[in-house]
């Protein structure tokens, strides 16, 4: 029997090292000999193949290229989502944006001065909306709850930076500052209530609730995949169809940035009279549609490069000139609701398709990693199953609109940075580059340049930049001049 035993673990051994993986295999002994009758890769829960991949990769059978793609993302949520205990003894009341993850219960309070007395002591902050202001209120606060606001609002951003659990865009919430007390759907919320939110999910109890939550960092084996994730993005050998994921892995582990766009009971507010850009005609309509490329398999992944470009441009955007000054390098190209178009399927009754468009202007203006950047175009086709799912213009905001993105699954793209069309073929090693920038790009500093030493050399009449050669090759190599001209990028640093 010692025999056998060892001859099934070199055939374990074998065969692992052949399917580079864990193996599910099926063996007889008969008349003393070993027969394999089968052998398939081993099915597994969320965080037997977290602990499967990196322990695979440590034993130098896979290359960080594979252990990116085998991850699933549902694999890290899944084990780090928190649970009610009592969830039973709880009343759900509504749910809004899951804005940073975690769980928290506490007594709900609406102003920053009642927190800072009670020195945050089981509180949970509720408000239309947070401002810089409340950030002391924040910080001693169990979570936050907003009416208003979306993933990359002030408090999602503050949030998720201090690790705070949060839900905003809670649509049924109304606030009555005067009387201190709340609604959500019909049911009265006082001050001093017990209030339990699960900001991984967006749902909101009344109650006090028990959590289990750990954080990733707390999790050896994910623990352990966020540093593979960090090696990857350090090395120029990861393969195109994983520069989407492995930078959307990074901002998870880096910014708390979840994974999946969340959904919000927040509706259309049509109070405001006004749009902030001119409806585009039928021509310019069916030219945006003309531009579109159908996304097949091949470019799964471009779907994540999509995701990681917003939320990394609207981030960095938001951090350098302040939340609410969206209008100064966001517009939407069109009301995507003026665009719903339904389609046959046999799984959904009601599939739609909308057409989403969105340009991010003056990127450069703001962003010194970004410098040669005037302009990112996105126009996407956005598949919903229901009509819960369209995404919308938000007019909430008085200097501008946004665009509510609530679905992710986008079928067609077209992309378009400084005016010029970007194939998809193209577009991850591009993404790879931007994205790098922010982390690694040290232009300035190797070359004691500052951004607005930049821009005031560029603000100079042409004659003049013709006598600082250091400053005029460096406007040269970035393409803000050419042959000691403005170009669209260097205008945009100086209008």
């Amino acid at each position: 029997m010692p025999n056998i035993m060892n001859k099934i673990n070199d055939i374990k051994t074998i065969l692992e090292q052949h399917f580079r993986d864990a193996v599910d295999f099926e063996f007889t002994i008969q008349n003393g000999k070993l027969w394999v009758l089968n052998a398939l890769p081993l099915k597994r829960l969320p965080f037997a193949n977290i602990k499967i991949i990196t322990d695979l990769f440590f034993e130098k059978l896979i290359s960080l290229n594979d252990a990116i793609e085998r991850i699933r993302l549902s694999d890290i949520s899944e084990v780090l989502t928190p649970f009610l205990i009592n969830e039973e003894r709880l009343t759900f009341i509504g749910k809004g944006l899951p804005a940073s993850p975690g769980a928290a219960t506490g007594k709900l309070y609406f102003f920053p001065d009642d927190i800072l007395k009670t020195r945050g002591s089981n509180c949970i902050f509720c408000r239309v909306e947070v401002s810089p202001e409340d950030v002391e209120a924040m910080r001693l606060s169990n979570g936050i709850i907003t009416s208003r606001g979306g993933m990359t609002s002030h408090a999602a951003v503050k949030s998720r930076k201090m690790g705070k659990p949060c839900v905003s865009g809670i649509g049924a919430l109304e606030i009555d500052y005067k009387n201190k007390f709340a609604s959500i759907n019909g049911l009265i919320l006082k001050e001093g209530d017990w209030l339990t939110i699960n900001s991984s999910t967006g749902q909101i109890y009344k109650g006090r609730g028990n959590f289990q939550a750990p954080h990733w960092s707390q999790n050896k084996y994910v623990y352990l995949f966020s540093r593979l994730t960090e090696k990857a993005i350090c090395t120029n050998k990861i393969k195109d169809e994983n520069i989407g994921k492995a930078w959307l892995l990074r901002d998870f582990f880096l910014h708390n940035t979840p994974f999946e766009q969340g959904q919000s009971e927040k509706k259309k507010v049509n109070t405001q009279k006004y749009i902030s850009f001119s409806p585009p005609s039928p021509d310019k309509i069916q030219l945006y549609y003309s531009k579109i490329n159908d996304l097949s398999s091949k470019y799964e992944d471009i779907a994540y490069i999509i995701r990681g470009l917003r939320n990394s441009l609207i981030r960095q955007l938001a951090n350098k000139i302040g939340i609410g000054n969206h209008y100064k390098y966001y517009r939407p190209l069109l009301d995507p609701m003026s665009y719903v178009q339904t389609k046959s399927n046999p799984h959904y009754e009601n599939l739609k398709v909308q057409l989403i468009g969105e340009e991010f202007f003056n990127v450069g203006k703001y962003l010194p990693n970004l410098i040669d950047i005037y302009k990112i175009r996105i126009l996407m086709i956005v598949q919903c199953t229901n009509d819960s799912d369209l995404s919308f213009l938000d007019f909430t905001n008085p200097r501008g609109e946004s665009i509510i993105l609530k679905e992710n699954k986008i079928i067609g793209l077209s992309i378009e940075i400084n005016d010029q069309e970007i194939g998809l073929n193209r577009l991850p090693q591009l993404y790879n580059t931007l994205r790098k920038r922010e982390y690694f790009w040290t232009w300035y500093s190797d070359n004691h340049t500052s951004h607005k030493e930049i821009i005031d050399f560029l603000n100079t009449p042409q004659k003049a930049r013709k006598k600082n050669f250091r400053l005029n090759t460096y406007a040269h190599e970035l393409e803000l001049l050419v042959n000691n001209s403005l170009t669209k990028s260097g205008k945009s640093l100086i209008n």
